[in-house]
């Protein structure tokens, strides 16, 4: 497993030789790419120079958010379909094999049976699609639903239905395990053994507010991992390492509870909370390659990143020139 960060779970914004950076100074290994942006650089450059910062920082690609809704009206799914092979490839080229997307919890049009055998099919389609270039997509659930939804048929909430649909799907389709989901639905950490072998694509770690019933949570209420202790983030880790996870683990957090603090002070926060999970589960955390980056007066970095600094200045150059 490794430690990954993610701008889809924590709210973060900058330039990629900003937030890589950060990423290396507070003990990440990976992060998350957006592929769009992704594409529109390698369009521009070329794939190699496109991921050349992520390369130069030895940094692994966690996941992309697939670019495609399983829950769309048809013509819709079909156009975004139409444009996924082309997607897929630069991600591969990216060394980027893991895709995500979030189940619909609710349907406004079909009932759960057709729900069910509707995602069903897009699922192996896509899933046709995804095996030549090695990737697989994680499922994630979203499962409180609002108020006013709640005369829409329920689809899948729990992470025990999620895994119902995983069983039947292509094999390149697997399982998001979010501990802050489970502990909504107040789903125990053993489900996670139940997932089929090799299908957990993505761990995500949170917390959550203490003396309050998971099933009165609300996204807004997804804390930072080792908030509260609420939720054990080892127990987590160890039964995912039991089920032969070696992926990315990420922490969520909704930007709420983070109100007042920094790009910088939150990043940290995030090394230094997910360090303690690494502890705290007994696993091994090995020396990194270079210390977090020194900087003069001015907030410069001085030497610990001066190649990726050197990328990220000549990309710079080239757009300037461009």
């Amino acid at each position: 497993m490794f430690r990954n960060l993610s701008t889809f779970g924590l709210p973060l914004s900058g330039r990629p030789s900003e937030l890589i950076e950060l990423a290396l100074s507070f003990g990440f290994d990976g992060m998350d790419i957006d592929l769009l942006d992704l594409e529109k650089q390698a369009a521009i450059y070329g794939v190699e120079h496109a991921r050349r910062l992520m390369v130069s920082a030895r940094l692994k690609s966690g996941s992309f958010r697939l670019p495609v809704r399983l829950d769309a009206p048809e013509k819709e799914f079909e156009a975004e379909l139409a444009e996924l092979p082309a997607r897929l490839e630069l991600a591969a080229a990216a060394e980027c094999h893991r895709a995500m997307t979030t189940i619909a919890p609710i349907s406004e049009d079909h009932s759960f049976k057709d729900f069910f055998e509707l995602h069903r099919i897009r699922l192996h389609t896509i899933g046709d699609l995804l095996a030549p270039h090695g990737i697989q997509l994680g499922l994630a659930i979203r499962p409180e639903r609002p108020a006013e939804e709640t005369t829409a048929s329920p689809f899948i909430g729990t992470f025990e239905a999620l895994l119902g649909l995983v069983s039947v799907a292509h094999e390149r389709i697997g399982a998001v395990v979010d501990a802050w989901a489970m502990h909504v639905t107040g789903e125990p950490v053993e489900m996670i053994t139940k997932v089929p072998k090799g299908r957990i694509v993505e761990v995500r770690l949170s917390d959550a507010p203490r003396g309050t019933n998971g099933s009165e949570l609300t996204e807004a209420d997804r804390l930072m991992p080792g908030e509260s202790g609420v939720i054990a983030a080892a127990e987590v880790l160890k039964a995912a390492e039991a089920a032969g996870f070696d992926g990315p683990v990420t922490p969520w957090a909704h930007r709420s509870t983070l109100a007042g603090r920094g790009r910088e002070k939150i990043v940290r926060l995030a090394g230094e909370r997910m360090e303690q999970a690494w502890k705290d589960a007994g696993f091994e955390i090995l020396p990194r390659w270079f210390a977090p980056v020194a900087r003069d007066q001015f907030g410069r970095p001085i030497e610990e990143l001066a190649e990726i600094v050197a990328v990220a200045e000549q990309v710079v150059a080239e757009r300037g020139a461009g």
